[in-house]
């Protein structure tokens, strides 16, 4: 029995008030710091400096904090800042890779990824092939600007280390279905963004318009009459919303509340029209392609695509598609030069391969060589290609222009990893995953999305631009490393089978 009171064993195990002047002391030197600190910062920032120093500093502890509970929120950021914070803040570095907002979540995610692999001791699962491909595609063109002495590093940048960068996190981060939620989430609304934005531009609303860049000439590819979006590029603003455009027909396959049935049709709509504001045909061959993809892998789809057909007639007949101007898209769908200037541009690149078939002329030399290999020629089923409609072409397709730059090792590299993701996707395919996300219906946008991808890849070349290659290999990423809990047992004996 407890020979001491209650009292007496409280007193003796409290807290002991500490001797000397020792508590008072540590409050009133750090008060005073502070004012110090306060004070040069004032004085040195002004009240509108030390604002946005503290907000910056705030803001960068809470990033801190939900990066290391979940990446994805960062992850979001970074796309957000390729897809429209391009142009905002900036800084051109001679020499080295522009400093800009999407470089730095870049840096910021790797850091912290690396950070959350040591203090949780993660295992990172195989198979790593598609892992492997990838790199060595990117090393590859790396030591090619180093033999060629490229001053083209951050070109590189933009079409190779971001994009692998995208498939890693895919393929690593990735892995629960909430972080699948977010991510089609933050899709459509950044395509909220894009068709908002191209209504504006198309139609004079400069005081909506963001950023400014989009509205200066002198800034992108600024073709008049056609909308090109925080791009400041009409084909790659197409490609974007050709690939984005799916996600809607995705979310009407889960037969969500009317309210947002209809707010997911109206936005899907304005996204066509925006889509057509471009007027470029790649992207719309390349919707056209996807959404018959998506119509062969999943029955859900073909109703859906039954109601947008319905919802395209109904803005028909209210007028909406004659905003599109008429007589510009006739002149664009009439317009044969752009036909003969891509078969002046095949022949040419042809040439080049046959003169370089291993390693190509080097990455991003197309146009150094290009008046050294054009020359009219004769084309079969259409006839001579003037030599000057290949005065000033460019590189149309990321295959050919792939092949003609960095030579064959590298489109096998590349179309190995293709191949590699394929039979991945169809393993999944297989397994008939049956998540709340991650199923079926997920695996046929995502296919939807990639033939998007590599139909408007064969019109456009869109290497040199890293959003719309960082998607892809995101989606890529999570194909390959995702492993879903939900799939059915007699399903997965059947695939082991």
């Amino acid at each position: 029995m407890n020979r001491w009171p209650t009292e007496v064993i409280a007193s003796r195990t409290g807290p002991r008030r500490p001797k000397g002047l020792a508590s008072p002391l540590i409050p009133a030197v750090f008060s005073l710091v502070s004012i110090l600190v306060a004070w040069l910062a004032v004085t040195r920032l002004g009240v509108n400096g030390l604002v946005l120093v503290l907000g910056g500093l705030s803001g960068f502890v809470l990033l801190a904090y939900i990066s290391l509970r979940d990446l994805t929120v960062a992850l979001l950021i970074w796309l957000f800042s390729m897809g429209s914070l391009r142009l905002v803040g900036l800084v051109g570095m001679p020499g080295l890779p522009d400093f800009s907002f999407d470089r730095l979540f870049l840096v910021w995610i790797i850091l912290m990824y690396l950070f959350r692999l040591i203090r949780e001791r993660e295992r990172i699962e195989g198979p790593f092939v598609a892992d492997v491909l990838i790199i060595l595609h990117t090393v590859y063109v790396l030591v090619q600007l180093n033999i060629f002495d490229s001053p083209h590093f951050h070109v590189w940048v933009l079409s190779n280390l971001s994009p692998v960068f995208g498939y890693l996190y895919g393929r690593h981060i990735v892995k629960e279905e909430k972080q699948l939620r977010m991510l089609l989430m933050f899709f459509i609304v950044l395509t909220v963004y894009y068709w908002f934005t191209a209504f504006a531009e198309k139609f004079g609303w400069h005081s909506l318009v963001w950023p400014k860049q989009i509205l200066d000439p002198a800034v992108g590819f600024a073709p008049e009459g056609r909308v090109r979006g925080p791009m400041v590029h009409p084909p790659l603003f197409g490609q974007m919303l050709s690939m984005f455009i799916l996600i809607y027909i995705f979310l009407l396959a889960r037969q969500p509340r009317i309210v947002t049935r209809v707010f997911l049709l109206l936005s899907m709509g304005l996204t066509g029209v925006s889509l057509l504001f471009t007027y470029t045909r790649g992207p719309w061959l390349a919707t056209a392609v996807a959404l018959v993809t998506l119509a062969v892998l999943r029955d859900s789809f073909r109703r859906v695509l039954i109601g947008m057909a319905v919802l395209s007639l109904i803005l028909g007949a209210l007028g909406l598609y004659q905003m599109a101007n008429t007589e510009f898209l006739q002149e664009r769908m009439e317009n044969t030069n752009t036909i003969e200037n891509r078969l002046s541009f095949l022949s040419t690149a042809l040439r080049m391969i046959r003169d370089h078939p291993f390693f190509g002329v080097g990455f991003f030399r197309f146009n150094d060589y290009r008046d050294d290999y054009n020359q009219a020629t004769y084309v079969p089923f259409y006839g001579l290609v003037r030599k000057r409609m290949g005065e000033g072409m460019v590189i149309h397709d990321i295959y050919l222009g792939r092949l003609a730059e960095e030579g064959l090792l590298s489109v096998i590299l590349m179309f190995g990893f293709y191949i590699v993701v394929g039979r991945a996707w169809l393993r999944q395919w297989r397994a008939e995953p049956r998540g709340p996300w991650f199923n079926r219906d997920f695996l046929a946008l995502v296919a939807g999305m990639m033939t998007s991808y590599l139909i408007g890849g064969m019109i456009i070349d869109f290497r040199y631009f890293d959003l719309v290659n960082v998607v892809f290999a995101l989606l890529a990423g999570i194909l390959y490393g995702y492993r879903s809990h939900h799939y059915a047992r007699p399903a997965i004996m059947k695939a082991r089978g």
